[in-house]
């Protein structure tokens, strides 16, 4: 899995390459504004024209100039606009222009109202635009006329090629800050960048290319990353293969303790997730009711009664004296007698557990006290979810996903899926992980019970919770995307991404 750094982070790995390596600064300057020009042929050879060249004062205009240096060589019209005047460029923005006007490279610097109606001039002829106004060191919102001439740029049908990130985004959480421009291709620097894989910068960074710029890979962990991409290798390491002496009880036996009479089908799903990654076996608990329900669907499942009306803790409890691993929540009600019942499960057994749902919601902002349990817990809340555990709102979750998830996480001592676009998997320790696969015909009714229930079967197997909630994770949003691609986003159903499961796992073995 690769790195996913912050802009603090990324500044230090480039001091350590600068001064302790030795690499000078104009030379990794050079290096990445070549990937940034690689890019930018391949877009040329569909459709050859002029290129705008958008160059800031500071390092991430030198990477522009860098490319409209090599477009000249090339023989490639450029029109270069600086946007700020000679005093304010940066050491080695001043090298760059230096360097490209001894090669016959003309820019002009631009202010105020003069750059807007100058980027308009030349966004009719332009074939490609290269945005190097702002870098990953951005903090603050973009405003006056610079924000007008991203607007001016993106309000034109011309492609973008984003030098290391898309002017407007934070590297480090996604969000715009004011305004951002939106690219067709994003060309970042040796890592990453959270805000990369982060949405709202997701969704405007287009196609992301990491280009090596030549710092050594054993120098990234003195950064001390914090983050990871998740990637297909994470499968092959939580689901090993098969030994051919092994039989059910070599792959442990879930315990689904979810469903009322009126909404059983989350109990179901989330069992049948279970069944299909790999347990053993698969009881679905709930109240005498749903079970009576939910019967004649059972097939291979095995069903059990734990109460009358409501889930009753101590039956659970022995059921679990049986089970390796339980999950806990779908379709219960979140109020405080599904709250008392969770704490006195969870605080008697040492079980692996994932909590999701309606025990969840149950929680409220009192979660603390999970911190004290023996065994391990997963928790797998939406945004929703999550603003009621941190006391805040599904804005506050949102603006920063990995800060909310990682609080939670040390927090509780639990590993924390906080789902979503970009799903955020955070471990106790504070790192985090996300996933890049899934789409938005997921956001339905009860695709999480089906992540619950794939954490819960990799738990009962002996995986342990981090690599257990990352796994389940992405191969959840593979077979989201695996289902997508047969019935569409705006049709797709839960029972989809379940059926999904099974192939999305076969095409990876």
């Amino acid at each position: 899995m690769d790195a996913l750094l912050t802009a603090a982070q990324m500044q230090a790995l480039d001091r350590i390459a600068i001064d302790e390596v030795g690499i000078p600064s104009v030379v990794l300057m050079e290096v990445a504004g070549r990937g940034v020009l690689d890019a930018t042929l391949a877009l040329l050879v569909e459709a050859p024209g002029p290129v705008l060249v958008l160059a800031g004062t500071g390092n991430n205009g030198g990477d522009a100039v860098v490319v409209a240096r090599h477009l000249v060589e090339r023989r490639v019209q450029v029109h270069l606009l600086v946007l700020g005047t000679a005093e304010q460029l940066s050491a080695d923005m001043a090298h760059q222009l230096r360097c490209a006007e001894a090669l016959g490279v003309t820019p002009i610097h631009v202010t105020e109202t003069d750059a807007v109606a100058a980027v308009q001039g030349s966004l009719h002829m332009a074939a490609v635009v290269i945005d190097g106004i702002f870098g990953t060191g951005l903090s603050r919102p973009i405003q006056g006329w610079r924000a007008e001439l991203i607007r001016a740029v993106n309000e034109a049908d011309v492609p973008v090629v984003a030098v290391d990130i898309p002017s407007g985004i934070s590297a480090d959480t996604g969000q715009v800050l004011g305004v951002a421009m939106v690219a067709t291709v994003t060309v970042t620097f040796q890592c990453a960048k959270l805000g990369h894989v982060l949405h709202p910068g997701r969704a405007v960074a287009g196609d992301i290319q990491v280009a090596d710029i030549g710092i050594p890979p054993s120098r990234i962990p003195e950064v001390r990353p914090q983050a990871v991409l998740i990637d297909d290798d994470i499968i092959e390491e939580a689901f090993p293969p098969r030994m051919s002496d092994s039989h059910k009880g070599t792959y442990g036996h879930v315990l689904v303790v979810a469903g009322v009479p009126d909404r059983p089908g989350a109990a179901l799903l989330a069992a049948r997730a279970a069944q299909r990654t790999g347990a053993g076996l698969v009881t679905l608990a709930s109240d005498a009711e749903t079970v009576r329900r939910l019967a004649p669907s059972f097939g291979s499942l095995m069903g059990l009664s734990v109460g009358e009306g409501r889930i009753d803790a101590q039956a659970v409890q022995d059921a679990l004296t049986t089970r390796t691993a339980l999950v806990l929540g779908p379709s219960l009600p979140p109020d405080a007698a599904t709250a008392k019942m969770v704490q006195d499960v969870l605080l008697s057994s040492a079980v692996p557990t994932v909590l999701d749902a309606g025990a969840l919601g149950a929680l409220g902002a009192d979660y603390q006290w999970l911190a004290a349990r023996e065994g391990p817990t997963v928790l797998t809340p939406h945004p929703g979810e999550m603003a009621r555990l941190l006391g805040s709102d599904s804005h506050g979750v949102q603006s920063d996903r990995v800060a909310a998830a990682r609080h939670v996480a040390t927090e509780s001592g639990c590993v924390v899926i906080l789902k979503g676009a970009s799903t955020v998997v955070a471990s106790p320790d504070g790192e985090v992980a996300v996933v890049v696969c899934g789409n938005p015909g997921m956001a339905t009714g009860g695709t999480g019970d089906v992540l619950a229930g794939v954490v819960g079967s990799l738990l009962a197997q002996g995986v342990e919770p981090v690599l257990a909630a990352r796994a389940a994770a992405h191969l959840h949003a593979l077979a989201g995307d695996r289902a997508a691609e047969e019935v569409g986003e705006t049709a797709l159903l839960a029972e989809d991404v379940l059926r999904a499961l099974g192939p999305a796992l076969k095409a990876l073995e």
